[in-house]
């Protein structure tokens, strides 16, 4: 029963002397590049490391096609959790929430990105994606990229208060992915 005394005060000193000593501090690396440069005061939007070395941009041949296509986008305003579905021609300048503009320019229902470039893929290969273009309320652009229909985890836009979904066609059926 006198054994637990010694046993408190080891446990003690051990913590005295793991202070002392000092812990090493985790180090942490960035994973993200910034858009915009440090040297602007603006918010920066972050860019995953796999975007920024593959941004297959798309063809003109892709948006001509698909020029005035009705797209189907959710937009989420998490401070409220309101979502607003919008419809959207490729082509077309929208408004948008956050005080600036949405632009889709290209679609591609069967978008393949190969060797750095966006190309349509295979027969019966179906990965729906659209090049869409963020503005401020300047109407400067600030966000460029695909957002794909089937995995809208792929997108490299990260807004703090907004997130941006890319449906699919208008024309093709609905699934709702909640």
């Amino acid at each position: 029963m006198r054994l637990w005394p010694w046993v408190l005060l080891m446990l003690i000193a051990g913590g005295v002397v793991g202070l002392v000593k000092g812990l090493p501090e985790p180090t942490t690396k960035s994973k993200f590049l910034s858009l915009e440069s440090n040297t602007n005061k603006t918010p920066r939007l972050p860019l995953a490391p796999h975007v920024h070395q593959l941004h297959a941009r798309p063809t003109d041949a892709m948006a001509r096609a698909s020029t005035g296509l009705p797209m189907r986008f959710r937009l989420l305003d998490k401070r409220t959790m309101r979502i607003d579905q919008l419809v959207i021609a490729v082509g077309e300048l929208h408004a948008t929430p956050w005080g600036g503009w949405l632009l889709p320019r290209a679609y591609a229902p069967d978008l393949v990105i190969r060797d750095g470039e966006a190309v349509h893929g295979p027969e019966g290969h179906v990965n729906p994606a659209v090049w869409v273009e963020l503005k401020n309320s300047d109407r400067k652009s600030f966000h460029e990229g695909w957002l794909f229909a089937r995995d809208s985890a792929q997108t490299a836009w990260d807004h703090p208060r907004f997130d941006l979904t890319f449906l699919g066609h208008a024309d093709t059926p609905q699934v709702d992915a909640r």
